[in-house]
């Protein structure tokens, strides 16, 4: 039986919540899946969550904090946020070392790894660290959208200069090999967007378009890979949409955040390209205002879970998103 390792992420937030949903949704609809799911966090929480589950015997329980005295439902402390690193810490080692197929992480509060004085600025660099992992990207995956991004948690400011054409050459080759090995795409298209406006009119907003990244996708198609561009922002996701690319790879964080939640606000997954096994997430954060209220949507993770599990199984898991 393969086995799924799950944290609850933060747990003064909503994961506990859509973790357990999820759960209850997917050992009810497929009680016979041959699949077991480790269940990563504070030891009261992860209990509750098993207790509910009408297929409990496939839940393995990994206690990763004794308790959650100091947590309170709907407000970031350090204790929320020690418990949901612990959880992520504990999960990525199994992950590491192959005691799980595949990972799906809940939504925890970024400023977790600034208390614990992490140099990461979220989940993704930091699963991509314990891997030993240099050659990775983040993919924000939907049924009718895919969006990769050349810079993470990079500031407005700070962009420019971390947009290179070896970045831009790197991330092309990650996601080539990933739309190729999980989303079972023969010669995945990727269309990758400018960053500036109108890709720069001929370097009069910015020539980092003509100079930059327009080298890097010409490297990238000798290599053999099919990307297209740089094109214009304010039109490249539509164009996928409407299906004439498979992804696309953005600039920046909201450059391709945006489009993706307009169009799957609810049910994208948060993927990491690159890895020697699948990390996956839900796509938002533990909203704090909705702890405890019994509202959050638990699709995102429910369709984290079930890509890891049918990466855990040796599936080619994006099929059904393609």
């Amino acid at each position: 039986m393969k086995t799924v390792g799950i944290t609850v992420g933060d747990p003064a937030g909503i994961g506990p919540e859509i973790v357990g949903r999820a759960l209850a949704t997917l050992t009810a609809a497929e009680p016979r899946a041959q699949t077991s799911f480790m269940l990563f966090g504070p030891a009261p929480i992860i209990g509750q969550i098993v207790s509910g589950l009408p297929d409990a015997g496939r839940i393995l329980p990994v206690a990763t904090s004794p308790d959650v005295r100091e947590v309170h439902a709907g407000r970031y402390t350090t204790a929320s946020g020690s418990a949901s690193l612990a959880a992520l810490t504990a999960a990525t080692d199994c992950l590491v070392d192959g005691s799980i197929g595949a990972l799906a992480t809940g939504p925890i509060c970024k400023q977790a790894f600034a208390d614990a004085g992490l140099p990461f600025p979220g989940q993704t660099e930091f699963v991509a660290s314990r891997f030993g992992c240099t050659e990775w990207a983040m993919m924000l995956c939907g049924s009718r959208l895919k969006v990769a991004l050349a810079t993470t948690h990079v500031s407005i400011r700070e962009l420019p200069d971390a947009i290179t054409a070896d970045l831009v050459l790197r991330k092309l080759r990650v996601c080539d090999r990933f739309m190729k090995s999980h989303m079972g795409l023969k010669n995945p298209s990727i269309a990758v967007a400018g960053l500036n406006p109108h890709c720069g009119d001929g370097g009069m907003f910015g020539r980092e378009d003509i100079e930059i990244i327009a080298p890097a996708i010409q490297t990238a198609r000798n290599e053999g890979i099919s990307a297209t561009g740089p094109l214009a922002a304010d039109t490249v996701f539509h164009r996928a949409l409407s299906g004439e690319f498979d992804v696309v790879l953005a600039m920046f964080h909201d450059q391709g955040l945006g489009p993706l939640k307009l169009i799957h606000f609810s049910d994208a997954i948060n993927i990491t390209m690159g890895l020697e096994r699948v990390r996956c997430a839900c796509d938002h954060g533990p909203a704090f205002d909705l702890a405890g209220s019994g509202r959050a949507d638990p699709s995102s993770m429910l369709a984290a879970i079930r890509f890891a599990t049918r990466a855990a199984a040796g599936a080619t898991p994006g099929r059904d998103r393609a």
